[in-house]
């Protein structure tokens, strides 16, 4: 396999680590800072729309520029950003630099992705595209629980000093270990709203944008729920272990599984899987205490692996519907992705502070299951294109 997936997968590392631990340390902000923890959820409504809009106009401005630098050059402003975190002293002043954060966050993420999606041999874009999802789902797995441990034990501020110095090394390993020549994305405005026109194309953006809104809130408050189902906030770092060992077992197979068994039905499978485990959630509550942490870890872990396994086998199925444009439909399905996130932190945080955690998967199935009947009039694509 190409070796240039592992730099690429690396610095997804660090990003991920940051994504998946702001569920957890919104608590910490919310108490440091004096707002409710509904109101801290702005952190992610902004992250969010900032994440799905910003990395496209960057694109534009550094379409001339080749992959190596935009990849390196946005690692390195995530760098930037995550120290900013730590010395910023008032909310609205954080809102702002983590919407920063997340424009060059999503550049890179973007990027990465559609480099792997475009130096893959025939028929496995799946699995060079879940080597890049390994190194998130390697960060949900040890680094967001071991930063949330450090948050909860040293200020959530600490942690955001070690993932600035992790981001300023992989930007620079990027720059000197990745090769020169990969060109940039240079596709204008036309041609990339020209994608637009695709059919399949919509309804699968319109399928991802309710999947997200549905099924986020209960990552997002997280942990509200632990609140909820009577697990102390101290388990959390546990919890988020499950939700990445989840993500590992997605990463080692969603690939595989999308160009074995076809990417529209795997992601049909996990839309149906997701509807189930957030029914689970509202039962929760019925577990004995003693087993509450267990079965709350057990379905996490669940909502994780088939979240990631969607998102994977979208974004493989995308490559089949528009082949001369996969890094435009990828990086359309990322807003998608972030709008969903967007709105689910708005709306979630308002159902979170009027009627408590439960009601969010209540709110949430619906919608997921709107998404999949959308999903099935997605055509089926050519699997020799991707």
């Amino acid at each position: 396999m190409d070796s240039r997936l592992f730099w690429l997968a690396l610095a997804a590392f660090v990003g991920a680590i940051e994504g998946g631990l702001i569920a957890g340390i919104l608590p910490l902000i919310s108490a440091d800072l004096g707002v409710s923890l509904g109101q801290a959820g702005q952190l992610v409504l902004f992250y969010s729309l900032a994440y799905a809009f910003g990395p496209p106009v960057l694109a534009l401005l550094m379409g001339g520029f080749g992959r190596r630098r935009i990849l390196a050059v946005s690692e390195l402003g995530f760098a930037l950003c995550a120290l900013g975190m730590v010395l910023v002293q008032v909310f609205e002043g954080l809102v702002v630099v983590r919407t920063l954060l997340a424009v060059v966050a999503g550049t890179y993420t973007g990027t990465a992705m559609a480099t792997a999606a475009m130096i893959a041999p025939l028929g496995q874009r799946g699995r060079y595209m879940q080597v890049i999802s390994m190194g998130q789902a390697v960060a949900s797995l040890v680094g967001v629980p071991a930063g949330a441990w450090i948050a909860a034990q040293y200020g959530w501020r600490v942690e955001y000093i070690a993932l600035s110095a992790m981001a300023a090394s992989a930007s620079l390993l990027l720059y000197l270990r990745l090769p020169r020549g990969m060109p940039g994305d240079t596709m204008k405005i036309a041609d990339r709203l020209r994608v637009l026109r695709n059919p399949g194309m919509g309804r699968a953006l319109l399928s991802t944008l309710l999947f997200m809104i549905g099924s986020s809130p209960l990552m997002v408050y997280i942990s509200a729920l632990l609140d909820a189902v009577g697990v102390p906030y101290e388990s959390l770092p546990l919890v988020l272990l499950a939700g990445g060992i989840g993500a590992i077992a997605c990463s080692a197979t969603a690939g595989r599984m999308s160009d074995r068994f076809g990417s529209k039905r795997t992601a049909a499978i996990s839309t149906l899987a997701v509807i189930a485990t957030m029914l689970v959630f509202v039962l929760l509550p019925q577990v004995p205490r003693e087993h509450a942490l267990v079965a709350l870890a057990l379905t996490v872990a669940t909502q994780g692996f088939f979240v990631r396994t969607y998102s994977i086998s979208v974004a493989s199925h995308l490559a089949q519907i528009v082949p001369g444009a996969v890094p435009v439909a990828i990086s359309l399905n990322m807003s998608a992705f972030m709008i969903g996130m967007a709105v689910a932190a708005a709306v979630g945080g308002l159902v979170l502070d009027n009627l408590g955690a439960l009601a969010l998967p209540l709110i949430g199935v619906p919608l997921v299951a709107v998404a999949l009947l959308i999903w099935r009039t997605v055509p089926e694509g050519d699997p020799a294109a991707g």
